[in-house]
């Protein structure tokens, strides 16, 4: 079995490569978002315009991943591209603003989704027990974790086969029972005013799409990454499209538009049209299994930025070593997960998704980005993929991300822009060590 540069094995295939990605995409936000988007939209012309643009900054972005992973095909991902446009104390900042700003949220939102969506199997449930379930989660991911990648690997294959398999359910029974009507406008407005409702529609959309970068961290693991990571992030890509865009028509077209708008269950309201009681427990079930596939992959992939900052010298020297039984980066997969405990009892659900969309996006054009130094700083670099039409298309990438990104709340942006700021001390503590070591 191959290891790369960092002592890390290469043990995942393409497919396991596109499992990880669609497992890490298709989360909470399928099951969440399209009420909220509905609500946004207004009538079902912006509502697919919605997703049809938050799909198009997804693919833009994954397409400027598709061109650096395999050129710096090493664990760690942006921060390797970061590092190599802008230097260390750019790579060191991106490093500690994603981890701080975007990992660790992300974790405690989908460990407390995920007990939410399971407390509607188990009535009784208290907020105080739900946020215990979202502990317990954590911990045993965690664990699981530690002792390896391939079994991580085989988990995430597993949940993401299972929660597709119950969005094909929702997707096929309820093109079966789609009624013409259900597809009407639920505003007075017109269709010039609906119309510009498409870009503060396509903010919740695109929390659906998110989570594509979680395999550039993965590039340490993957065997013959030159040729695997370009396919696996646009096959990955255009499944994510497909489902997200037909698990939307199957919701408006059984619940009807009307109903949809502003449900916080859509796909469980689905599920129920379709299939009555019986299709509530089965969809519930598949949210359950989406988004703890998603948490899976999270846990799995966060900390291998630390790693390999610290093998670079850009991160404490305890989050450089590797478990000396099952050769993971366990010291970051325990810093990661044990901080995410904390957001879990102090935080919201709300809360957590606002702070962590605000700086994975902002993050996310700071990424592409790189593309454009890159192209200039290292002409002669090999690129095994690169970006079509560039730079239109990098641009635009970075433009669509930056606006949709503006669509937040204030409140959602100093939260964020307060725990990405704290890398900035953490740079110097950490510069204060390495001199004196």
């Amino acid at each position: 079995m191959s290891e790369n540069n960092n002592g890390l094995k290469r043990q995942i295939g393409l497919f396991g490569a596109v499992t990880i990605l669609v497992g890490a995409v298709i989360g909470s936000g399928i099951f969440m978002t399209p009420g909220t988007v509905a609500a946004a939209a207004g009538s079902f012309g912006p509502f697919m315009a919605a997703w049809i643009l938050a799909g198009a900054s997804g693919i833009l972005c994954a397409l400027v991943y598709a061109e650096l992973s395999p050129a710096m095909p090493e664990a760690g991902g942006p921060y390797v591209y970061i590092t190599e446009a802008y230097g260390k104390g750019g790579g060191f900042v991106y490093g500690w603003s994603m981890t701080i700003g975007n990992y660790i949220p992300l974790v405690a939102m989908l460990a407390t989704a995920f007990a939410s969506n399971l407390a509607k199997l188990i009535p009784g449930i208290t907020p105080t027990g739900i946020k215990m379930i979202a502990t317990a989660v954590i911990l045993a991911l965690m664990i699981l974790n530690i002792h390896g990648t391939k079994l991580g690997s085989t988990v995430a294959n597993i949940f993401t086969v299972g929660k597709l398999c119950a969005l094909l359910l929702v997707i096929i029974g309820g093109f079966f029972l789609i009624s013409p009507e259900n597809f009407t406008t639920v505003t007075t407005e017109s269709q010039t005013t609906e119309w510009n409702h498409v870009l503060n529609a396509a903010f919740p959309a695109f929390l659906a799409f998110g989570g594509y970068y979680q395999l550039a961290y993965m590039s340490g693991d993957i065997k013959d990454p030159k040729k695997t990571l370009p396919k696996a992030m646009i096959i990955g890509m255009i499944i994510v499209i497909t489902i997200n865009v037909l698990i939307s028509v199957a919701c408006v077209g059984t619940v009807g538009f009307a109903n949809l708008a502003g449900s916080e269950t859509p796909v469980v309201d689905a599920g129920t049209a379709i299939f009555g009681k019986a299709g509530t427990v089965i969809v519930t079930i598949g949210a359950c299994i989406s988004i703890f596939g998603a948490l899976n992959g999270g846990i799995m992939s966060y900390p291998r930025v630390s790693y390999s900052m610290s093998q670079k010298g850009l991160m404490f020297k305890p989050f450089g070593k590797l478990h000396e039984k099952y050769n993971t980066p366990y010291i970051p997969t325990l810093f990661i997960c044990l901080i995410a405990l904390i957001f879990v009892w102090t935080g919201s659900f709300g809360t957590l998704l606002g702070i962590n969309v605000f700086a994975g996006r902002i993050l996310e054009c700071v990424v592409c980005s790189s593309l454009l130094v890159l192209r200039k700083k290292k002409p002669d670099m090999a690129r095994p993929l690169k970006m079509p039409g560039y730079p239109v298309t990098t641009i635009l990438a970075i433009v669509i991300t930056f606006i949709i990104c503006m669509t937040c709340s204030s409140t959602q942006m100093i939260k964020s822009l307060c725990l990405m700021a704290t890398s900035i001390p953490a740079y110097f503590i950490f510069r204060a060590i390495e001199k004196k070591d």
